[in-house]
């Protein structure tokens, strides 16, 4: 395993919910000084929008289980990107508590939703048109995302689905819960592979033990 790529639990933590607020502020700052609103898609936090985010991310967090699985692992696309986010996030998620997890994939889902569907999109499709705006910042979002080939591709699949949730339902809230939930059931999914077959797991547990009996040592 190439240790360089690896991150902390606290850097992978603080670097992501820095990153994802500074998105919220530049999409919040954009909308106000330019269209004097706080995102140019709104915020709804009705029945409907809340349910539909969560039935959307059903079918995603189906394609991660099967990504995910043996037979997933064998083909090449997908090895190749369990094979990176091991290497870059095996030791941040196994040492991360479930609430930062959780905390983490849900900042993500608001952060880049503001970004790229409450901002990019209508801006876009009022250059545009609607397809080409969902296709647009589909493209660029899978750009920012292209760890691999096979990611790019996922990526823009994934903001085209999110840009369509919005289209279809008119509130922010459903690609952003959709987008969140995905994102932290994908982590706690990896989180519980790395477990199994990451040098880390064993690292962690060492560390745990050590400090137990440094703990004990007092009393002997």
């Amino acid at each position: 395993m190439n240790d360089s790529l690896q991150m902390t639990a606290r850097s992978v933590f603080l670097g992501g919910l820095i990153l994802e607020t500074v998105l919220v502020v530049i999409a919040t700052l954009v909308s106000y000084l330019f269209f004097d609103t706080p995102l140019l898609n709104p915020i709804s936090f009705d029945r409907e929008g809340l349910l539909t985010g969560v039935a959307a991310s059903l079918p995603m967090v189906a394609y991660f289980v099967f990504s995910l699985s043996a037979f997933g692992r064998n083909l090449a696309p997908l090895k190749r990107i369990y094979d990176l986010l091991r290497r870059m996030l095996a030791r941040a998620l196994i040492e991360m508590p479930t609430w930062q997890i959780v905390l983490l994939g849900m900042s993500a889902g608001i952060g880049e939703e503001c970004l790229f569907r409450g901002v990019l999109q209508p801006v876009v499709e009022g250059w545009t048109s609607t397809p080409a705006a969902i296709l647009l910042t589909g493209l660029i979002f899978g750009l920012l995302h292209a760890l691999t080939p096979a990611y790019f591709i996922l990526a823009t699949i994934l903001s085209i689905y999110f840009g369509f949730l919005v289209y279809y339902t008119g509130n922010l809230m459903t690609p952003i819960l959709a987008h969140g939930l995905y994102d932290v059931v994908g982590f706690l999914l990896l989180k519980r592979l790395f477990l199994k077959d990451s040098p880390y797991a064993e690292t962690v547990d060492g560390d745990r033990h050590g400090e137990e009996g440094e703990r004990e040592a007092p009393g002997d």
